[in-house]
């Protein structure tokens, strides 16, 4: 009779889940469906996107542990195994596919494509029609992600960098895509300028974690030179303003009797970074009121991650870029 109990019980609860719940079929190449339910919405959606970040990254750490231990005078070994899984990504432009609230619960279906943040962006361009453009920023149209986007779309377009809600965006008339860390880095690039050049002290510009460097700059005309830094987070710092310098001189920037010479870090302890360099010339000093200082901490304000004020700011100045990484000490 018990067991009888048991089995109503069972199947009474199966039939408490929508007829979809975990059944949709997924036809698209590279997505998910994710399925979340609780007696809070919120929380239904959350348990939905996490589903499918389960399936597109698990880690899985391991330990093992050996040790001796004595039991009633008696010595015996103990292997133990221990696992432990998390699962991480960034979700964005997912889709609801279904949602029902049934016997006091919310039954969400959400949907998901796993492709890269510039595959999306091409994606929303073509199906918008946006025409092909020769007006493109100075920085920007030399930059790997332009290259790539020509390459996708076959034409040019006009584009832009978007700080918005903390997320780096690329954007484009109305359209706005969150950027990914691998698309966010391809704003990343050397520049040169014949008018302007820049490199620093060590070989092939790459820089180890503690190192002290200086700039060795060249310009074809007498005036002023500033440094800018770009973190690969999008901070910007500036690391000198307005130093004298003459027409074809080849300057060390800072000099020996400056007070603050660079020292190269990392964001993340033990792992490799990169920063942007930038040397804008001007023949007259120039304001850099809505940049950072930099000094020895580390800049973390949001009000600093402002790559996009400086792409902006530098179209039409005299200026080279290069980017430089730091490799952690071995």
């Amino acid at each position: 009779m018990r067991w009888f109990f048991i089995s109503l019980f069972v199947i009474s609860n199966s039939f408490a889940n929508p007829s979809w719940y975990g059944k949709l079929k997924n036809t698209e190449v590279n997505s998910y469906i994710g399925y979340g339910s609780s007696i809070d919405s919120a929380i239904s959606k959350r348990e939905a996107l996490n589903d499918i970040v389960s399936q597109i990254s698990v880690n899985i750490d391991t330990s093992f542990s050996d040790r001796m231990t004595e039991i009633n005078g008696n010595i015996s070994n103990v292997s133990e195994l221990k696992t432990s899984q998390n699962s991480q990504a960034v979700l964005n432009d997912y889709k609801l596919l279904k949602s029902e609230y049934s016997d006091g619960k919310y039954f969400v279906a959400i949907g998901y494509e796993n492709i890269p943040s510039l595959d999306k962006f091409v994606k929303k361009v073509k199906a918008s029609g946006v025409k092909k453009s020769a007006k493109q920023n100075s920085y920007l149209k030399n930059t790997p992600i332009a290259k790539k986007l020509h390459n996708m779309l076959q034409k040019d377009i006009e584009f832009n960098l978007l700080r918005k809600d903390k997320k780096w965006y690329i954007k484009s008339h109305s359209i706005l895509q969150p950027l990914d860390s691998k698309d966010f880095a391809r704003f990343f690039t050397t520049q040169n300028n014949p008018h302007i050049k820049i490199q620093t002290n060590k070989k092939r510009d790459i820089l180890y974690d503690g190192d002290r460097f200086f700039f060795k700059v060249q310009t074809k005309q007498k005036g002023f030179v500033s440094i800018l830094s770009v973190y690969e987070d999008g901070t910007v710092a500036t690391l000198v303003r307005n130093i004298p310098i003459d027409k074809n001189s080849l300057e060390n920037i800072p000099d020996a009797d400056f007070e603050t010479i660079p020292e190269a870090g990392l964001i993340i302890k033990g792992v490799e970074t990169y920063d942007l360099y930038v040397a804008v010339f001007s023949k007259k000093k120039m304001r850099f009121d809505n940049f950072a200082y930099a000094d020895e901490k580390l800049i973390s304000e949001e009000k600093y991650k402002n790559f996009d004020e400086l792409i902006s700011f530098l179209d039409g100045k005299s200026y080279s870029a290069l980017k430089v990484v730091t490799k952690p000490r071995k």
